[in-house]
Parts: C-alpha cells; sequence; structure tokens
C-alpha cells in the first residue's frame, strides 16, 4: 500500500509540473562559432617582436531561451560559452584543455523579464539585456549587455518614445566591519530618452542620455579598459562625479530604393573636477561624431560607400575636443572596431592598439563595402576596404594622430552547406602609417570554420 501511495504521489507531481510547463512555451535561437586562425603582428605592428602564436582554434557558442506565457510576457535567459582550444587560464576562453570540463567558463549574457502592460502598448524589458542608442555602425558612446531597465510605446503609426535607465557600476556595499567598502559616491548610472519617427520613406530617431560616473567608483578593478578612456584624461586625481551628457540623431532614407542612405550625428559633453598639488581644477571635454552610409542593391551585390568623423584631442590644459564614451559598441572592420564574420572575443586589433580606442572617437575613415556577391548558388563573398586618418593633435596622449592613417582590406567568402550551417573564410589585411613611434609593419589573418545559426 505505501508503495502504491509512493508511485501515485510521484505521479501527481510528475503530471503536475508537466502540466505547468504546457503553460509555458520554450523558444531557443542561437549560434555556434568554430574557426581556425592565421595571424601576423595582430598587435604591435613590428616583424621583430612577437606578439603572441601566430595560430590558434576557437570557438563561441550563444544560447538565448525564452520562456514564453503569452503573446505579452516572456523571460529571455542568454548564455555565452568561449574557448580557444588547449587554453585553461583564461577566465573568458577557459574549459579547452582535454578533459574540456573547466569551471566558470559558461557567462550569462542576458536574464530579463519582457511584458507589455494589461489593455495598453506598453513595453517594459528588466533586467540583464542588449541596450543600444540608434546608430549605422554601432553606437560609440553607448552599445552593450547592461543591467537596465527600458519602457517603451507607439505613440501613434508615426511616432514612439522609449526611456531607459542602465547601472553600469555599484559597489553597493555596507559592511560595519569593513568602512573602507563603503562608498557615497561609487555608482555609473545612465539615462535615455529615444523619440523615433517613421514617415514613409524615412525615418528620423533623435535621442538624449546623460550619465553620472561617480568619483569612488572603479570601473575597472581587474585592470580593464575604464568606462571613460577616451574621454578624460585628467591629470590628478578626480574628486567630483564625471557627468556626460549626449545628444543625437539617426536617420534612414529609403524613398529612393534601391539606392538608400543612413547617417549618424552625435554630440557630447562631459565635466570633473580633479585635485592637483592641494588645489581644485575644472577638467572639460566636449566632442562630435558624424557617421553616412550610401547603399544601392543590384542584382548580384550591394555596393555601400561609407565613412564617419570624429573630433579628436587637442593640445589645450584641462580641455578636450574627445566625444565622452561609456560602453561603445563602434565598429567598421575586424581592425577598425571590431567587426567580424565570426563572433570572437579577438578583435579591435588595431584601434585597441593604437590607443584611439574601438569606439570610433579622435578619427576619420573612408571606405567602401561589396557585400552580397554570388555568381554561384550557395556561394557568396563580401569585399570591404576601408581608410581611417586620426584627427588628434600630434602632442595628445595616442599614437594615431592626424600624422597617422592606415588602410585595410577585409575579404569574407562563405558556402551556405544548409540553410543554417555555413563554411567561412576570412582574410584580412592592415597596414599603418604611424609618426613619432615604432611600428609600421603590415598585419594580416586568416580564418576557416564554420558556423551554425540555430
Amino acid at each position: 500500500m505505501k508503495r502504491f501511495t509512493l508511485v501515485a504521489l510521484v505521479a501527481a507531481l510528475l503530471f503536475g509540473v508537466a502540466t505547468m510547463a504546457s503553460a509555458t512555451e520554450l523558444k531557443v535561437r542561437g549560434h555556434l562559432d568554430v574557426y581556425g586562425m592565421w595571424s601576423a603582428n595582430l598587435i604591435d605592428f613590428e616583424n621583430d617582436e612577437a606578439d603572441g602564436d601566430n595560430y590558434m582554434t576557437t570557438q563561441r557558442m550563444r544560447t538565448f531561451f525564452e520562456f514564453v506565457a503569452n503573446e505579452n510576457l516572456k523571460a529571455v535567459l542568454g548564455l555565452e560559452i568561449n574557448n580557444v582550444w588547449g587554453s585553461n587560464w583564461d577566465t573568458e576562453a577557459r574549459g579547452a584543455q582535454w578533459g574540456t570540463d573547466s569551471r566558470g567558463n559558461i557567462r550569462v549574457k542576458h536574464a530579463y523579464l519582457d511584458f507589455t502592460l494589461p489593455d495598453t502598448e506598453i513595453n517594459v524589458k528588466a533586467g540583464l539585456q542588449y541596450v543600444a542608442l540608434p546608430s549605422v555602425f554601432g553606437h560609440p558612446v553607448f552599445e552593450d549587455d547592461a543591467a537596465a531597465l527600458i519602457v517603451s510605446a507607439p505613440i501613434n503609426d508615426m511616432f514612439g518614445l522609449a526611456v531607459g535607465y542602465s547601472r553600469g557600476y555599484d559597489q553597493w556595499r555596507n559592511d560595519q566591519n569593513r568602512p573602507a567598502y563603503a562608498h557615497h559616491s561609487d555608482n555609473v548610472d545612465m539615462g535615455f530618452l529615444v523619440a523615433p519617427v517613421t514617415m514613409d520613406g524615412w525615418s528620423v530617431a533623435p535621442y538624449f542620455a546623460y550619465a553620472r560616473v561617480g568619483q569612488d567608483a572603479d570601473p575597472s578593478p581587474t585592470g580593464g579598459q575604464s568606462i571613460t578612456t577616451t574621454a578624460f584624461d585628467v591629470p590628478g586625481n578626480i574628486v567630483d562625479p564625471i557627468n556626460i551628457w549626449v545628444l543625437g540623431a539617426h536617420a534612414t532614407l529609403t524613398m529612393f530604393d534601391p539606392l538608400t542612405f543612413a547617417a549618424d550625428l552625435i554630440y557630447g559633453e562631459g565635466r570633473t573636477k580633479y585635485e592637483d598639488a592641494g588645489s581644485k581644477h575644472t577638467y572639460k571635454t566636449r566632442g562630435w561624431y558624424a557617421a553616412l552610409a550610401a547603399s544601392y542593391k543590384f542584382d548580384f551585390m550591394t555596393a555601400t560607400l561609407f565613412g564617419t568623423y570624429a573630433s579628436g584631442g587637442q593640445n589645450k590644459e584641462n580641455r578636450d575636443r574627445f566625444l565622452p564614451t561609456l560602453a561603445e559598441g563602434w565598429g567598421l572592420t575586424p581592425y577598425l572596431g571590431g567587426v567580424r564574420a565570426f563572433g570572437t572575443a579577438h578583435d579591435s586589433w588595431a584601434t585597441d592598439t593604437l590607443g584611439v580606442g574601438s569606439d570610433g572617437t579622435g578619427m576619420w575613415t573612408l571606405g567602401l563595402q561589396l557585400a552580397d556577391i554570388s555568381f554561384v548558388d550557395n556561394l557568396s563573398h563580401k569585399l570591404v576596404l576601408a581608410f581611417a586618418q586620426g584627427t588628434s593633435h600630434k602632442d595628445v596622449y595616442t599614437d594615431f594622430n592626424r600624422k597617422s592613417n592606415a588602410w585595410e582590406a577585409y575579404m569574407v567568402n562563405k558556402y551556405q552547406i544548409y540553410e543554417n550551417l555555413a563554411a567561412i573564410n576570412e582574410l584580412g589585411y592592415f597596414h599603418p602609417n604611424l609618426k613619432y613611434v615604432s611600428g609600421e609593419d603590415a598585419s594580416y589573418f586568416g580564418t576557416i570554420g564554420f558556423k551554425y545559426t540555430f
């Protein structure tokens, strides 16, 4: 009798779980990239100096689970796994030695609620999610995964509104036994407002963003890049919060399709106070950024002529002309900003190395992209040619200034094996022309691998 009772109880529990599971639909999407890469001079542009192995095999898997209750409510969980074959020391690429069972190589990328308020069209997203200000080539000020709350709604068929808040850093400790960890100004916060307008044949999305970086905040406690690296070169200890505001607009023009245009215009300022030799000083930076892309779609390819311009640093005390940045997502190519056919943690080679950051500030660029070139079924190609030159004064803290330039060629060949599986080959070449610094040898790389999208 006891055995029957136990079996009945287990059956009831399983039935209850099945009933609850049936009320929530699970959707899965993502991709897995696996490829090998051969390279030279990715970091130092010096033939005589080694800068790492010339070959590596790497992979990245991103999986997103959507727990859908109904059309108005779901939760999203995104996971990411990065591996460099044979590596077990890098916290972002471990677990690829023999055994492949290292701990800590699964990272939470997204975890957020997505719901619509009852009897309205007001949408709310709360949690770890992708947040981006509107842009052509990724936003130079803010585009990243972030902890955020975003409320958006259409006003009518033409106008919309989105309001967001994100916290980038917070030590949050309230420990009476460790008062050194208790800070009153250790937060990094950002709020933004976007008001998109969509008309027949064109659209524009103006926006405003404001951020406050507390003077006790440490955005890079592990030695990584500071949140405001390209914005603030303060020659002393910051004693007041950093206040940053940005005003911009993103526009598209499609009324002349197959000829289309996309453009960005951004202006921003940042201000703080610092202490040097016992006295306080005010530091201020103000800068701007513009981007334009014109595309024409032919039967066998799409051609895009593009260009960007961003103000650079000037040789003046306590004043600068950099656009302040927070968590950028800008990118044109593998070397300029880090845009690849494969998802990878190893990008932005040139911009990181040359000191201009990977956000598009402090330089102007001009380029041509020929995409979706196809003469054979299932085989396509993309070719990108780009030129970049610095916009900063030669005495400013960057190697890539007005006297420096570089050009790049990047090609992607893709063969679609199945609908969701592609074999991909990348070829990249970058040649810098630097002044006042050593290291002008060309850099190049090649990859071959697979991308599975599901």
